[in-house]
């Protein structure tokens, strides 16, 4: 997973030798003049034709400088598309985009990280196409707010951009590529996510309705497993998904799917919350977050713990930490004593997966404190009787 592979290839050239200033100079102006709406046309919520007309006017007051075809062509292209990454966003291989630097990209093309011979024409260029790709995807960032995580739902990425003076060694770009559709258990299987006895596993506690938390590191493969668990149970099971940023895409028709609201104003804390606390007045079956990191873990324990079916993923480095960090997270938003707390965590949670490297490591059975899968390990060899509780961290 870790290994890095030269692609050798040739460098793609996207200067304009003679209006490549002049195209920088213009570019800067819409984006500053049309932020908002660059940002309304990729939504859909204005015809693209009113952004044209307004490009074109700006590149027509200075005909006789160069061909004005050509420029607008390079403008519409860096506005609408992803420049020399094109290539890279629509090869259904890769699944990682990195740009730490306008000069050194990598991408991760079937687990292997490969490093491209493949540059931004400089640092310049690359700040304003990472800023470009945060506007037109309704973000902000600037000074004040250098940091900014956006979703592309046509093409189904996930966007990260950071810019001086947070960062001191230049723009960055991450992109997360998010397959059309979601795996099957067979092809998971095929992938080496999954083995044939952590497949019945995972099934049957989605047959069985059992309240699933999902762990791990970022790029584990936890919302790949979450969308699989979606899309490939009871396609009469009624659930909301609550996300700050798209990345399930649930194919199965019987999910309604909201996210954060982004806008020039800052997003509150209590953003995923809210859709949670809302979400639970429309009576559904199922309610998945996305991501826990925050006040909403609140709300997600109480909605699991008072019969509603629950889904998740979090960031931790074990099924016993994603216990005790979904617990710490619940601590921030109540008075509740401690043992109330811990009562109401375990009592919210049936199964807790863990996941490392792509594959299923573990799978943990909260209410009854046992393993029911560890990868390589036959279950039948294991000594049930001396689990605990949160591995006996929090143990009631």
């Amino acid at each position: 997973m870790g290994m890095i592979q030269s692609i050798h290839e040739p460098l793609i050239d996207y200067k304009i030798e003679s209006t490549g200033s002049l195209m920088s100079q213009l570019l800067d102006e819409i984006v500053m003049a049309y932020e908002d709406l660059i940002a309304d046309v990729e939504e859909g919520k204005v015809n693209a034709g009113i952004l044209h007309r307004e490009i074109e006017k700006k590149v027509d007051a200075c005909k006789g400088v160069f061909n004005a075809e050509t420029l607008k062509k390079e403008i519409f292209d860096t506005i609408y598309g992803y420049g020399l990454l094109q290539p890279y966003i629509e090869d259904p291989e890769i699944s990682d985009i990195d740009v730490p630097r306008y000069d050194y990209i990598l991408i991760r093309k079937k687990g292997v990280l490969q490093e491209l011979n493949l540059s931004f024409e400089s640092e310049v260029v690359f700040e304003r196409f990472c800023r470009v790709l945060v506007i037109r995807h309704g973000g902000v960032i600037n000074l004040m707010e250098a940091h900014c995580r956006v979703s592309d739902r046509v093409n189904k990425l996930r966007i990260n951009v950071s810019m001086p003076p947070r960062n001191t060694t230049g723009a960055s770009l991450t992109i997360r590529k998010h397959k059309a559709d979601a795996y099957t258990y067979q092809e998971l299987i095929q992938l080496g996510m999954l083995d044939n006895q952590s497949k019945t596993v995972l099934e049957t506690v989605d047959i069985q309705k059992k309240n699933i938390l999902i762990c791990g590191k970022g790029a584990s493969g936890k919302t790949t497993l979450l969308r699989t668990l979606i899309d490939f149970g009871d396609k009469m099971e009624r659930l909301l998904i609550c996300e700050s940023d798209t990345e399930i895409y649930p194919q199965k028709k019987n999910v309604i799917v909201q996210r954060v609201q982004k806008n020039k104003n800052s997003i509150t804390d209590q953003a995923l919350e809210t859709l949670l606390k809302e979400g639970l007045t429309m009576s559904l079956d199922t309610y998945c977050i996305g991501e826990i990191t925050g006040a909403e873990a609140w709300s997600f324990v109480k909605a699991g713990y008072t019969d509603h079916r629950i889904m998740g993923t979090i960031h931790s480095k074990s099924c016993q930490d994603a216990l005790n960090r979904l617990l710490m997270l619940v601590e921030n938003e109540t008075r509740m004593d401690e043992k109330t707390i811990r009562e109401m965590v375990l009592g919210s949670m049936n199964v807790v997966i863990y996941m490392k490297n792509f594959q299923v490591n573990e799978i943990f059975d909260a209410s009854n404190h046992r393993i029911l899968y560890q990868k390589g390990v036959n279950v039948g060899d294991w000594d049930y009787s001396g689990i605990e509780p949160f591995g006996g961290i929090i143990a009631l």
